[in-house]
């Protein structure tokens, strides 16, 4: 029958609603798969559509494939519907069903289909995930705990689904999630928004209920009908149903029986595990499953168990935690046996060694070992397995160790031996453990070779402790899928299974299945017997053997499977007589039958269970008789029954189960009336049964530490129960008496220290388990109103933060699917992020909007420049090699401010001054006032500038006059102005110094000269050569100075540059080029200024100048290295380039040569060039100052000018400062500030929350987004100086790519070039005169167009992020922490609120109060949403619900407000001590230097979060404050450290000096750590152990020390305390102890500390901090009295070397190698437990070096120390050593025959291969940046092309530098 005639089915449903648009094919998707339902599935599906319904059919029979038919047609109703959008939901038990469902839906349906486990993190899901889901799906297949949590959460809506599928139904009882579902969400529903029910079971029966009870209470669970169909009355009728379908008549079921087992004697392994190491836990647990084992499995399988245990426990201490216990620890002496945590693995070593000696390799053979059997023809598929099986033994061999019950199991498998292909079996059994063994006994057995094995094992209860594993390696959820994927494929043919495979597996070629072990119910017996889906299967129930007598007076159902016969068990036994010793040789007698197995009675007994439930559903049928078209017959189970017994046990029930049901009678009679709480926002519900999880869940997620677990405490109460009087039920029934009670009991939960409640009371009741979760109740309904958990009952994480996350989510974005992977972005604020930023120019030098005025010419309204006032600044520039200063004037768009001061480093060129001065000189720029200056005033003033700058940087410079900014012009004689006059004349003569042949130039002999050679370079002339002129053969007769380029951009000491090789290749290749030409005559072909060039007649012998550069140095704004100063300017007189000297033998000395042709007078002297040489980094630095007041002034910050500036300027501009030490302090500023903050706005939010919104503020993508806010970007300086980029400051300024030779010189020899000349390539005349055929001089198009310098560069989003943090470290410098506060304000880091410091106190003191009130209010508060279906004044007295008050619920504080002393801020607990005693209390405050006004803060501070006591709060809110305040301390100290460090030396000692193991160091040496608070054995033994290893660690630095040592600490300093801050102390007569004697240095980095000791320390401080009133000074003096003396005598007093990791680090990279990294692992051998973290120095995937620890911490310290000693490297000082002497190293003495080479070079020179990337990547860039060039050209130039530079047309806007007369220019 086709799917598609449930058409005609749905017509003839007359009873259903004609909305149901019953004319659609629900079964369309079904067509394509084939799939064709049958008759009593269509008439199943049928009666589904008229109510809701439970299908009760056995495995196999294809109940699924109605659900698949139901889910269609609601789908196709809700698609040709308009009313709301609703979903179908298939819930499963089991995630492995999830799965298989979901796909059987999909290949079915045409519906989308989502499968959804806990897995996915669905918990982390918030409302909008859940609705993206139920929009997208049109199918949710889940576990029913993801349902039940969602619509508890109210994430979800049983409104929002139209048909709710439950799958394996009959588990809906007592508190699973079927219920819970039903019971809280689906009985509260209005009956038009309920969803559609359809179950789905393949039996309903109960253990403890009769077969009527069972289907009675499963309908009344699920509000539905059962339903099945009768297909075992008729077997014909089966038949016809299942003919030409892929499902047997059924397995056949057959009952082997087996001997009892005799009484094995214990075995030897067992004795002597017991005698060893009896006491070890692993060794306990397997003596208690022993005898099980021994009586179930025999001798043999008990030694296969402890083979088994002893694996797992070998297995759990490799991957348990190491002790925080070093090496040495075992030594103490007086460390006692219970102090030291590894004696289990001493035991574990006793264990292996007894089970070696007993079970030989059998203890090593299951391991990864992936050799196989040479007689195996199929692989096993697990590899633990495949090793077991090389050591098989024959049956015979071990026979007599086993129980007849395995020996009978193996009869039956010995029968699939002659056709192991078609073995596909189960083997059901009732222990995890005998499972497990039961396939190594197989695996073990010869005979059994074709047997490939493997294990399908449950979860195991976390509280049962079980070590019981799949044999498989990873999780047992992973373990099972392999193991089914392997068994449906036939890579596996066996396999033994818990109950985990009886419901829901679907192996379709399973044709064996073998009851090992009786089922416990009837439910479990069907549903294990429907595994067998083969035709011809077989059900096989092993059961011990049955009396002769009773076998003949038992009453067997017909429907039982019958005994195997004699004959069958004599043949089966006869048939492995040959290979197994008969049974008669095994002596003993027999035994009783364990009390866990089950006899033929009792599997006769569930035959009559299902026997009882068929027979009822065919007298259904009789009662409720059910027709249908195709003559199905189906028994319905409905009507008033099941209804009335719903309302009698189950309505609105808790919980049912029927052991307790007086108890639950009691219980539902209150429970009716206010037991839920809903939330009105999202309809989210407290339960009874939801409470206890949520409780957990919010304790969870509070923080702690690794020393403990945080749960909460139930602690009961029994009371006497009190006299009950009779209630009325209802109106309408008979009253009945509330049963009667010995006791009632009371819970009282207490949760952690830092939760938001303490304690909570609940209400009397007859049981603990409803006394819990009434407590819970109430304990979850106080978390909601103080707000700790959210609306949909989640903890709070950070509530602020939801809004944040909802605007940066992707509405498109998909919520997590399995297996699937993070989508790669952008990360906001990081340093790979980068974009493109505006460069700001000073508003000093940006012009007023230009008005726009008419063309004359176009009549287009233009913006002109108009005049307007100009800013006259006087310079006075002085530069060390000369005598007197140069004056020159500067005018600026807008008055810059006052006091601008430019520092620039121009005394360290000094070389008479020793020794070197590298302080740096001040330049004021003196104001003169303003002038209006005119269009030609204007213009004479820009080409002065630009002359000047052509004779500074030999650059041609062009403008626009509507954007300049700022002029150079000449001072007049008067000193108050401008001479324009001069500006206008100085430098019209451009005259070639050639006048005529007879001409003498001795004179020219030192005069300045303007060379168009060499791009109008000024030069010096030193000597006139008459013997040779521009025709001669001089090939190095322009050669360059090598070193003229080191200055132009030195680079800070310490900094190297990554395209140096590249440098040096462009000058060697520069050389050869100028080699090449012979002649200065090709010279000016090669140059270009071949135009300039006279005839050859004319220029025969006219002498050379033989010239020498002015040396120039161009930025002055950095400091230069030695090393560099020193190569570039100590031999100013060799003025020759190794180019130069290549031409030896020549008759004419090496130097650099002009012609006079070429060359015109310099009207400025050296002395003047050399003092506006400083023009270019005066402009830089003045524009930086200027961008720097600028952002002072627009944020008002209280820091200096110069201060800013080092704020805003990154490391890639090389000048002098940097922001990244301000950026290193700023970092602890921002989290002081912000920690501060958030302590005192937040009082209820504990350290979890204050973290996480502390690092939304702290982190680098919202201080990315403050900084784009402010538009800061613009104004970070990072170019570094670069002479072709110099300009004048302002954005007018351009420069050409060229300089003209005729704008240097003009020469009346001066040709215009023909037409005919304008081709690619020229020869000139005098070329061919000279008869060189190959000075044909290739023509290229030169660019036209100025070159403008960029107005945008690229900055990393971390150094924008960046520049937030130096802005406050700027602040805190120059303005104190106020000023650093004001700084945060204005940079919108916090509110405006806070106005100055002590703000925080006041809030802080009223936020409290406030707190306080609401408590108290609280505590009177009953919010509830009472859901109850009816009301009785009698079951509320009865009920007697107290209001929560004081004594029920406890916060941990007063609860009254009082008026806080001035400068008390804390809350007045009960007690002011607490815990501590008066002398306790006075010696922490005499250690502190301080004495506490609210000693509770105190308290409070040494509480850890395992405390029980309510009285006081855990001290982690103290901690997260105190670690603030020391961070912010510390820095400010390192920072303020002279020398000064730079960042990377602060960040490296301030790691060290803010460390865990360091402040614990602290805590111990004082004796504070005996006063924590905890409750925490963890805790206890963490601390104790750390005490013994400190105290063991400086016994041995005491011994190893000699007396002259040691009379040298002692007469070092003693460790006295400062005066108190807040009184004197009280022992002040008492003389100074040493505390820090003995101790080691450096002792942090070998003796590891437990976190909870440094958090100590900061919690104290952050009470200090607190109890004063917020006070800064007083919080530091603390710090400097407890840490400082520390810091001063272990860190700063240069003991602290440099750590191995970094200095590892810094050889290697000073080597040449940066491919260095790290490697972790464990040791190979687990029993190394002390120091088995194992750590390699890799390099280029090489090992280098290898070392272990207790740690991975100290594992990769340990590897580095390892290498750093095998090279023989000495660590320098961290503080103030010299970083560069970790390169220092000695060579090897064991190298022979390579003289120098090093340790350190055998290691890396074989794999190292950096040298040769960097040089690849160098050549890659060069080559990027050469295309990049050749590009921009070629866009620079003209469509038509322009045969020499000279002849080109220039923009309109664009003026030039000189005068030229008209037509000059084509």
């Amino acid at each position: 029958m086709h799917l598609g005639m449930l058409e005609a089915h749905l017509d003839a449903a007359s009873v259903m609603d004609t909305t149901l648009a019953t004319d659609t094919e629900p079964a369309t998707a079904l067509e394509k798969s084939g799939l064709t339902p049958r008759d009593y599935q269509l008439a199943l599906f049928h009666q589904a559509l008229r109510s809701n319904s439970i299908v009760m059919l056995e495995t196999g029979t294809g109940k699924t494939l109605v659900a698949v038919m139901l889910i269609e047609w609601f789908a196709q109703r809700a698609a040709a519907g308009s009313g709301r959008r609703k979903v179908r939901v298939f819930l499963n038990n089991t995630v492995a069903l999830v799965h298989q469902q979901a796909r059987v839906i999909g290949d079915n349906t045409a519906q989308t289909v989502h499968a959804y486990v806990g897995a996915m993190g669905l918990d982390e899901w918030d409302e909008t995930a859940w609705t993206r889901t139920w929009a997208r799906a049109d199918v949710l297949v889940m576990t029913h705990q993801v349902l039940l949590n969602a619509l508890r959460s109210g994430h979800a809506r049983i409104s929002d689904i139209d048909l709710l599928v439950f799958d394996e139904a009959h588990h809906a009882r007592g508190s699973h999630p079927y219920m819970l579902i039903m019971r809280e969400f689906y009985d509260h529903c209005a009956p038009h928004d309920r969803p559609h029910i359809f179950g789905m079971t393949a039996s309903p029966l109960n253990a403890h209920q009769s077969a009527q009870a069972s289907v009675h209470h499963l309908q009344a669970s699920l509000d539905a009908s059962m339903c099945t169909v009768d297909l075992t009355a008729d077997q014909s009728s089966r038949s016809k149903q299942i003919a030409g379908s892929d499902q047997a008549a059924g397995p056949s079921a057959v009952c082997y029986e087996y001997a009892l087992p005799p009484a094995f004697a214990p075995t030897p392994l067992t004795t002597a595990l017991e005698s060893a190491c009896g006491s070890a836990k692993v060794v306990v647990r397997g003596l208690r499953t022993a005898p099980v084992i021994l009586a179930l499995l025999g001798p043999f399988g008990v030694d296969q168990m402890w083979l088994y245990y002893l694996r797992q426990w070998h297995r759990a201490a490799a991957l348990r935690p190491a002790p925080s216990r070093n090496a040495v620890t075992s030594a103490l002496p007086d460390a006692t046996a219970a102090d030291d945590p590894l004696l289990d693995i001493a035991d574990l070593k006793s264990a292996l060694e007894l089970a070696r000696a007993h079970c030989g390799a059998l203890l090593d053979a299951v391991s990864d070992n992936e050799q196989m059997l040479a007689t195996e023809t199929v692989v096993h598929p697990v590899p633990q397995l495949r090793a077991l099986g090389l050591h098989r033994r024959p049956w015979a061999d071990v026979r007599a160790q086993l129980s007849p019950q395995v020996n009978r199991l193996l009869g039956i498998l010995l029968q699939w031996r002659d056709r192991p292909t078609e073995l596909r079996g189960i083997v059901f059994v009732g222990r995890r453990i005998t499972v497990v063994l039961l396939a190594y006994v197989v695996t073990l057995i010869a005979e059994f070779d074709f047997v490939r094995a493997d294990v399908l094992l449950g979860a195991a209860l976390k509280q049962s402790g079980s070590i019981d594993r799949p044999i498989r390696s990873g999780s047992v959820r992973t373990a099972n899928q392999l193991t089914l994927a392997d068994f449906a494929d036939g890579r596996l043919n066996l396999v033994f299974a818990t109950q985990v495979a009886e419901e829901g597996v679907d192996i379709q070629p399973c044709n064996l299945v073998i009851r090992f072990d009786m089922p416990k119910t009837a439910t479990s017996m069907i549903q294990s017997r429907g595994r067998a889906r083969m035709p011809g299967s077989q059900f096989i129930v092993m059961v011990p053997q049955v009396d002769p007598e009773l076998k003949q007076s038992l009453d067997v159902p017909a429907s039982a499977a019958p005994l195997a016969s004699e004959e069958v068990l004599s043949a089966m036994d006869a048939d492995a007589s040959e290979l197994i010793v008969p049974e008669s040789q095994v002596t003993g007698e027999s035994q009783t039958l364990p009390e866990h197995q089950g006899s033929y009675t009792d599997y006769l007994r569930l035959v009559r269970l299902e026997d009882c439930l068929r027979d009822w559903c065919r007298a259904e049928a009789l009662v409720n008789p059910t027709t249908t078209t195709d003559s199905t017959n189906i028994i319905v189970s409905s009507g008033p029954a099941h209804q009335e017994y719903g309302r009698m046990h189950y309505n609105l029930r808790i919980d049912d189960s029927p052991s307790t049901e007086l108890e639950e009678m009691w219980v539902e009679q209150g429970d009716k009336q206010g037991r839920i709480y809903t939330i009105v926002s999202t309809q989210a519900r407290i339960t009874y049964m939801s409470a206890v999880p949520t409780v957990h869940s919010y304790v969870q997620h509070l923080p702690q530490d690794q020393l403990c677990k945080l749960q909460p405490i139930f602690d009961f109460e029994q009371v006497a129960q009190p006299k009950q009087p009779t209630v009325s039920q209802t109106k309408k029934t008979k009253k009945a008496k509330i049963p009667t009670h010995n006791a009632l009991f009371r819970c009282t939960i207490t949760l952690p220290s830092n939760a938001a409640v303490r304690r909570v009371a609940g209400p009397l009741m007859p049981n603990k388990r409803l006394a819990k979760q009434a407590a819970a109740y109430r304990a979850a309904k106080k978390l909601h109103q103080l707000g700790a958990i959210d609306d949909n009952l989640s903890p709070i994480a950070d509530p602020e933060d939801e809004a944040d996350q909802a605007a940066n989510k992707d509405t498109n974005a998909k919520p997590t699917e399995p297996n699937a992977k993070p989508a790669s972005r952008k990360v906001k604020g990081a340093r790979s992020s980068t974009d493109t930023y505006d460069i700001a120019v000073a508003p000093a030098f940006v012009q007023p909007k230009a008005l726009t005025q008419p063309d004359m010419e176009s009549g287009e309204m233009a913006a002109k420049y108009s005049p307007r006032t100009w800013h006259l600044y006087l310079l006075s520039l002085h530069h060390p090699s000369t005598d007197s200063p140069s004056q020159i004037v500067f005018a600026s768009a807008h008055r810059m401010p006052a006091d601008i001061s430019v520092p620039l480093f121009v005394n360290q060129f000094n070389a008479a001054i020793e020794p070197r001065d590298t302080s740096a000189t001040i330049f004021r720029p003196k104001y003169l006032g303003s002038q209006v200056l005119d269009q030609a005033q204007f213009d004479i003033l820009a080409q002065f500038s630009s002359k000047i700058f052509t004779r500074m940087i030999f650059m041609m410079l062009t403008w626009n006059e509507l954007e300049v900014g700022s002029l150079l012009a000449p001072l007049n004689a008067e000193g108050t102005g401008i001479d324009f006059e001069f500006a206008q004349s100085c430098f019209d003569d451009r005259s070639i110094v050639y006048q005529d042949s007879t001409t003498d130039y001795s004179s020219l002999v030192g005069t300045l000269i303007m060379d168009a050679l060499d791009h109008g370079r000024v030069k010096i002339v030193e000597q006139v050569c008459d013997t040779i002129d521009i025709y001669s053969d001089l090939r190095a007769y322009h050669s360059k100075k090598a070193s003229s380029d080191l200055l132009e951009n030195p680079q800070p000491d310490g900094m190297d540059s990554d395209d140096g090789c590249m440098v040096a290749k462009k000058k060697q290749k520069g050389a050869k080029t100028r080699l090449s030409v012979k002649t200065m005559a090709k010279w000016t072909d090669v140059k270009r200024i071949n135009r300039i060039r006279p005839a050859r007649e004319i220029a025969t012998g006219v002498p050379l100048f033989k010239v020498r550069n002015i040396s120039l140095v161009y930025n002055y704004l950095t400091i230069v290295p030695q090393s560099i100063l020193s190569s570039a300017y100590v031999e100013d007189a060799q003025e020759t380039s190794n180019a130069a000297k290549v031409a030896t033998g020549a008759a004419f000395p090496d130097g650099l040569y002009t012609s006079p042709f070429f060359c015109a007078r310099e009207p400025m002297d050296s002395a003047t060039i050399a003092n506006l040489s400083l023009l270019p980094a005066f402009f830089m630095r003045l524009n930086q100052l200027l961008l720097a007041y600028e952002v002072k002034k627009k944020l008002a910050l209280p820091v200096q000018v110069q201060t800013v500036r080092e704020a805003i300027t990154s490391s890639s501009a090389n000048t002098d400062v940097c922001y990244e030490r301000l950026e290193t302090l700023g970092d602890s500023v921002l989290k002081y500030i912000a920690s501060v903050m958030l302590f005192v706005a937040y009082p209820d939010a504990h350290e979890g929350i204050l973290t996480t919104r502390r690092g939304r503020i702290i982190c680098n993508a919202n201080l990315f987004d403050l900084s784009t806010r402010f538009k800061l970007p613009p104004y970070i300086i990072s170019q570094t100086f670069v002479k072709r980029d110099v300009r004048l400051p302002g954005r007018g300024w351009h420069r050409m790519p060229f300089i003209p030779a005729k704008w240097i010189c003009m020469s009346p020899f001066f040709k215009a070039l023909s037409s005919t000349e304008s081709s690619n390539t020229e020869t000139s005349e005098d070329a061919k005169s000279l008869g060189d055929a190959d000075l044909a001089v290739p023509k290229k198009q030169l660019p036209t167009e100025p070159i403008v310098v960029g107005t945008t560069r690229m900055l990393s989003e971390k150094t924008v992020a960046d520049i937030i943090e130096s802005l406050l470290g700027a602040s805190v410098c120059d303005g104190g922490i106020n000023g650093a506060l004001a700084a945060a304000r204005a940079l919108g880091v916090v509110d405006n609120g806070w106005t100055c410091w002590s703000s925080f106190a006041s809030v802080w003191r009223s936020n409290m109060a406030a707190r306080k009130r609401k408590m108290a209010q609280l505590s009177n508060m009953r919010i509830e949403t009472i859901a109850a279906t009816t009301e009785s004044q009698e079951v509320n007295d009865l009920l007697q619900e107290m209001k929560l008050d004081q004594s029920d619920v406890l916060f941990g504080l007063d609860l009254s407000v009082s008026n806080p002393q001035p400068g008390s801020v804390a809350l007045q607990h009960k007690s002011d001590s607490a815990g501590l005693s008066d002398m306790a209390t006075a010696q922490i405050e005499d250690t502190l230097g301080y004495t506490f006004n609210d000693r509770a803060l105190l308290v409070e501070a040494l509480t850890h979060c395992s405390s029980l006591d309510v009285t006081s709060s855990s001290y982690q809110r103290l901690e997260f404050l105190g670690d603030a305040v020391l961070d912010f301390f510390l820095t400010k100290r390192y920072y303020d450290h002279q020398p000064p460090l730079n960042p990377h030396r602060m960040t490296l000692v301030k790691h060290v000096a803010a460390s865990n193991d360091l402040f614990a160091i602290v805590l111990v040496c004082n004796g504070l750590q005996k006063h924590v608070c905890h409750g925490s054995v963890t805790v206890r033994d963490a601390i104790h152990d750390y005490e013994l290893r400190l105290k063991h660690a400086r016994k041995v630095w005491s011994q190893r020390h000699s007396n002259e040592e040691k009379d040298h600490r002692e007469d070092s300093a003693t460790m006295e305390r400062p005066a108190k801050s807040r009184r004197t102390s009280s022992s002040s007569e008492k003389s100074s102890i040493d505390i820090y004697s003995d101790l080691p240095p450096e002792v942090w980095d070998a003796v590891r500390a437990p976190k909870v000791l440094g958090d100590i320390l900061e919690s104290l401080v952050g009470a200090v901090f607190v109890d004063s009133g917020m006070s800064h000074e007083t919080a530091k003096s603390v710090y400097e009295r407890v840490l400082s003396p520390f810091l001063d005598r272990f860190v700063d007093s240069g003991k602290l070397s440099l750590h191995p990791v970094i200095q590892t680090l810094l050889v290697c990279q000073g080597w040449g190698c940066d491919a260095v990294s790290w490697e972790n692992g464990t040791d190979s051998n687990p029993l190394e437990y002390t120091n088995r973290y194992v750590c390699h120095v890799v390099a280029h995937g090489q090992r280098i070096s290898t070392s272990t620890g207790d740690s991975p911490r100290h594992a990769k310290y340990n590897a580095a120390n390892a290498l750093l000693t095998a090279i023989g490297a000495s660590a320098p000082n961290a503080l103030d050593g010299d970083l560069n002497a970790v390169h220092n190293l000695s060579a090897d003495k064991a190298t022979s025959g390579k003289p120098g080479e090093t340790a350190l070079d055998k290691l890396l020179k074989p794999i190292c291969t950096c040298a040769e990337r960097r040089l690849a990547e160098a050549e890659q860039r060069a080559a990027a940046e050469e295309k990049k060039k050749r590009m921009e050209i070629e866009q620079n130039n003209t469509s038509g092309g322009i045969a020499d530079a000279e002849d080109t047309t220039l923009a309109t806007d664009v003026k030039m530098s000189d005068n030229i007369e008209e037509g000059e220019l084509v």
